[in-house]
């Protein structure tokens, strides 16, 4: 074999270690660790609150206090539950909405067809009076006040009485708060 074909057989077989046996031709890479710190959830929390004053009360029309084991009521009549809650809200950008379940009518003749529910109105604790719809922030967190309407139907003159002592049971009042997404 002369001196050019063995150079040429030993450049080609070098290039073939190279390229397909080796990894001698690496890429470099390097890493390095930062202090990117720790991070905190927040916390959401609705409950009542504690004591007498946490106690949910009904009022009529007249804003009159009412018991309502003794309490009538008659077509037209408005009756408004109004609960203190404890809000906590924590969390940069926190959002929830706080939303009332009526309660379900049993153990009587009234049905939920007698008795409009209008959602609660709530004020935070700075006074501010919030509509039904309204996103709660962090800043709302502390005590607020929910207070619902329940309207006994008058379905005008001539209306039979259907409903005349008939009774029903509030099982319960329940209130939610739900996270809200914030966009």
């Amino acid at each position: 074999m002369n001196k050019m074909a063995k150079g040429a057989l030993a450049t080609g077989v070098g290039v073939a270690l190279l390229l397909g046996g080796g990894g001698t031709l690496a890429v470099w890479n390097d890493t390095a660790a930062s202090a990117s710190g720790s991070i905190v959830a927040g916390d959401l929390q609705l409950n009542p609150v504690a004591g007498n004053e946490g106690k949910g009360i009904w009022t009529n029309a007249a804003n009159t206090v009412v018991d309502l084991t003794k309490y009538k009521v008659v077509p037209g009549d408005v009756l408004t539950y109004t609960q203190k809650l404890d809000v906590v809200l924590s969390g940069d950008l926190m959002a929830a909405k706080l939303t009332m379940t009526p309660p379900a009518f049993s153990k009587g003749g009234f049905t939920e067809a007698d008795v409009d529910v209008v959602l609660p109105a709530i004020t935070n604790g700075k006074g501010a009076v919030l509509s039904s719809d309204t996103i709660l922030t962090k800043d709302d967190s502390g005590v607020v006040t929910a207070s619902a309407k329940f309207i006994f139907k008058d379905t005008g003159v001539g209306q039979k009485q259907s409903s005349t002592n008939a009774a029903a049971t509030f099982e319960a009042v329940t209130f939610k708060l739900d996270q809200q997404a914030v966009k």
